[in-house]
Parts: C-alpha cells; structure tokens; sequence
C-alpha cells in the first residue's frame, strides 16, 4: 500500500476572530467615548437661571408649589411659608366657621406641608376681605392661593 504524507495545515481562523474581536472593541469604545463637544463654557458674563427669590415673585406670577411646608400662620385664611429663605404670606379663600377646629375646609398649621396653586398679587393692588395688612410686613407682594391640597 502507499503510504501518502499528509501536512497539517496550521489554521489562522484565530487570528481573523481576534481582529474581529478588537474591531468591535474599538468601534464600541469610539461609539460609547465621552464626547467633549457637550461641554458649555462659563463666563463672567454669563448668567445662570436660579430658583426664583421670594423678592422676585412678579406680580401676575403664575405660582405652583408642591410639598410646601407651612412655617406659621397670619390668621383664619392667611399663613406664611419660606422661599429661599425669604418669609412670604399666602392669602386663601375660606368660609371661617367659629367654634370648629378646623376653621372651614382647610386646618392648616405650623409645619403642615402643602401644595399651591395661585398667582402672585401686589399689596398695592388691595387685599383679599377681612385680610389685615400688618400679615403682609415687609413684602410687596403676597401669593393668592387659588387652590390649596393637604399633603400632611
């Protein structure tokens, strides 16, 4: 019989998959880079949008706080909150009932947490009925809380 040499032929099918798996790698890393082209420069000049201050409610403001918390009252329809820590009276509307703990619909008191919906008056432009304006003290402006929501 004859006898046949047979070679074994060396594969380099590791060496493709080893250049497919540093291809991935490097498109991957290219795709998921941090990008500096996302980055704003500051200057001086600059000027960066801040929560509002209590001093700078505009009148006519359209007011929605969420979880406020209530730092004391004025009296039966009037109490004060803290915006950035500036005190500013909240006006509402409410039926006052003698003689109930609860004063009408709402029983708000220091440290009951509250959400506002309302706008921002001026002083100037009058009060709500039976309000005294020794609530307002320093401020301009007051908030008219159209709709009040107990959260606790």
């Amino acid at each position: 019989m004859a006898e046949i040499p047979v070679e074994k032929r060396s594969s380099n099918n590791w060496l493709w998959i080893l250049l497919a798996l540093l291809l991935v790698a490097l498109l991957a890393w290219w795709l998921l880079s941090d990008d500096d082209t996302d980055t704003v420069d500051y200057t001086q000049t600059d000027t960066v949008a801040a929560a509002p201050m209590a001093g700078a409610l505009t009148v006519g403001q359209q007011i929605d706080l969420d979880n406020v918390e209530v730092t004391s009252l004025a009296g039966d329809m009037a109490f004060y909150i803290d915006m950035n820590g500036e005190r500013v009276p909240v006006f509402f509307d409410q039926v006052p009932t003698p003689g109930t703990a609860t004063e009408g619909r709402y029983d708000i008191n220091p440290g009951s947490v509250v959400n506002i919906d309302g706008e921002v008056r001026a002083a100037t432009d009058g009060l709500p009925a039976n309000a005294d304006p020794s609530i307002l003290g320093p401020s301009q402006n007051y908030i008219w809380a159209e709709s009040l929501e107990m959260v606790n």
